[in-house]
């Protein structure tokens, strides 16, 4: 079974005291962690909103917490085009700008 800490690349996590806007716990260029109000099953697909940008993933896992669902989503064949933008993103993330990150919909 995998581990929630197994990742692809290295993530930042959000150091933030800020919980009315805390939607996400962790970022990196191959994926997201985030808070949800519902379950949703491994290997579900969803549209997730980064900075406007849209991507794919899937679900990874999704763990009930006493204020929702954290749910771990992994990017899914991100276009070229917009893994610069990804990348930018993230290291942006990693000096503390702000990030607009939630899902757009499940399937």
């Amino acid at each position: 079974m995998a581990s929630m800490n197994e990742r692809g690349s290295d993530r930042i996590e959000q150091l933030n005291s800020d919980t009315e806007n805390r939607t996400f716990f962790d970022l990196s260029t191959t994926g997201v962690c985030c808070l949800y109000d519902k379950a949703l099953n491994k290997g579900a697909q969803v549209t997730v909103s980064l900075n406007d940008i849209l991507l794919a993933a899937k679900v990874a896992y999704s763990v009930d917490r006493t204020d929702g669902y954290r749910i771990g989503l992994q990017f899914l064949k991100i276009p070229p085009q917009s893994q610069a933008e990804v990348d930018s993103v993230v290291e942006k993330y990693s000096r503390g700008v702000p990030v607009a990150c939630r899902i757009m919909d499940a399937k």
